[in-house]
């Protein structure tokens, strides 16, 4: 990266914007996740993973609000992960008109088996800052998050 801040201190365009900071550390992100996790299975596909994992079978519109996805996304993500035997989508027992997604055996493995992985990718972007760092550019981001969602209702 090229020195985002003048001789003077001040923050140079476009280093200075949150959006292009965002992009970019996006761009490092899916870049380290294919090369360490998995070029098949992106981090959105994971946490529907993690999500089905914790929660059990949720409805499709149950898991759109789990990770934060529109419909059409999350029915294309679902149908390529149930192609891979990673997630079954199943009739609900107690309601006929609606559909579940659940864990798959072989997705639960793969859930187990990609974890370390993700930890690894975590260290590769957040590593170099210190824990209090780390801690406080979450906060930022899931503050952020908040304002945008409670803004949304």
């Amino acid at each position: 990266m090229t020195d985002a801040v003048t001789d003077e201190g001040a923050e140079l365009e476009p280093y200075r914007h949150t959006g292009y900071l965002l992009r970019r550390a996006q761009q490092v992100h899916v870049a380290t996740w294919a090369r360490v996790v998995s070029p098949d299975i992106s981090s959105v596909q994971y946490s529907i993973l993690v999500i089905l994992d914790r929660e059990g079978e949720l409805s499709q519109r149950e898991l759109c609000d789990e990770v934060d996805l529109d419909r059409s996304t999350i029915a294309d993500l679902v149908a390529r992960m149930e192609r891979r035997g990673l997630i079954a989508r199943r009739r609900d027992p107690a309601d006929a008109r609606r559909k579940t997604v659940g864990l798959t055996a072989h997705g639960r493995a793969e859930r187990m088996r990609l974890q370390p992985l993700v930890d690894q990718v975590e260290d590769a972007l957040t590593g170099s800052l210190t824990g209090v760092a780390r801690d406080s550019l979450r906060n930022a981001l899931r503050m952020m998050l908040a304002q945008r969602d409670s803004a949304a209702r």
